[in-house]
């Protein structure tokens, strides 16, 4: 959540039952991330707290984390906070952003989202970890509308953002080469490609709606969704392509690496699709 937000009534989203649904899908993926060593919270979000051998001030930045809190949703209690904050179509949008890649990235990929001081200090909410290479290769920030001014100024915060070298991470990961093995890294990143996600509310609600909380399944609107999100990323690339020389080299070549698979991905699941509406040949006896 950043600064600027507000909380209204007209911001509630899915219904509770539905979003419970996809909470416990993302504590699953959750829990499967920390069994690999990964510390990611029941959200989804980095643990700042493993991160206390690498910063001395990783309480100061907790602290100002509850502080913020407080501006958000007033000094309440923090069952208070979290039953008021997975209730925000903001907050909805990033579980489903996250719980959808998470699905088609499988396991090469780690998908996190980012610690509370990333999601206010360098205004990135998710990011994406290439376990082969060690990469962060892009970040997201997302939006809960696709018109209106609003929209306007993330477009531009977002691409500007992205020509002055991409986010930083103070809370990232990373990979290390260990003998034959890769081994997670603890660090902080730069030069990541940002790319904003937007959907309106009346999409969002639908989508958690839709979401179903099984790895291995994917709905029709879940496969709508990432495809307009590839859709919507790769017209991204292609727009900060057209910056090309103004480009920092480290964050050019995560462009690429991105769009390639995000263009591999597509193909993949449209495959799928076009083998699934194929129909089945039944072999007679006689």
């Amino acid at each position: 959540m950043k600064e600027t937000e507000k909380i209204t009534p007209a911001e509630q989203g899915g219904d509770v039952s539905d979003v419970d649904k996809i909470e416990r899908f993302i504590e699953q993926i959750a829990s499967e991330y920390r069994a690999a060593g990964i510390p990611i919270n029941n959200d989804g979000r980095l643990d700042m707290q493993a991160y206390s051998k690498l910063y001395l001030d990783v309480e100061k930045d907790t602290a100002r984390t509850r502080e913020w809190e407080k501006e958000w949703f007033g000094d309440v209690p923090e069952k208070d906070i979290g039953e008021k904050r997975r209730m925000m179509e903001g907050e909805q949008l990033e579980m489903l952003t996250y719980a959808i890649f998470t699905k088609y990235l499988g396991e090469d990929f780690v998908v996190a989202r980012t610690s509370p001081h990333d999601d206010r200090v360098n205004k990135v909410d998710t990011i994406i970890l290439d376990r082969k290479t060690g990469a962060l290769v892009c970040a997201f920030d997302e939006v809960g509308d696709t018109t209106g001014v609003n929209y306007e100024k993330k477009i531009a915060l977002v691409r500007e953002n992205n020509l002055r070298g991409g986010a930083s991470l103070k809370y990232g990961l990373g990979v290390k080469v260990e003998g034959d093995k890769r081994v997670l890294l603890l660090t902080s990143g730069s030069n990541i490609p940002v790319f904003y996600i937007a959907l309106p509310p009346d999409r969002i609600k639908k989508g958690v709606k839709e979401f179903l909380p099984n790895k291995n399944i994917k709905s029709e609107f879940e496969k709508k969704l990432f495809s307009y999100f590839v859709a919507t990323i790769t017209a991204q690339i292609n727009g900060l392509e057209l910056y090309e020389k103004r480009l920092n080299p480290q964050l050019k070549d995560k462009l690429a690496t991105f769009k390639k698979i995000m263009r591999q991905l597509k193909e993949i699941q449209e495959k799928k699709d076009s083998s699934a509406e194929q129909p089945q040949r039944i072999k007679l006896g006689g």
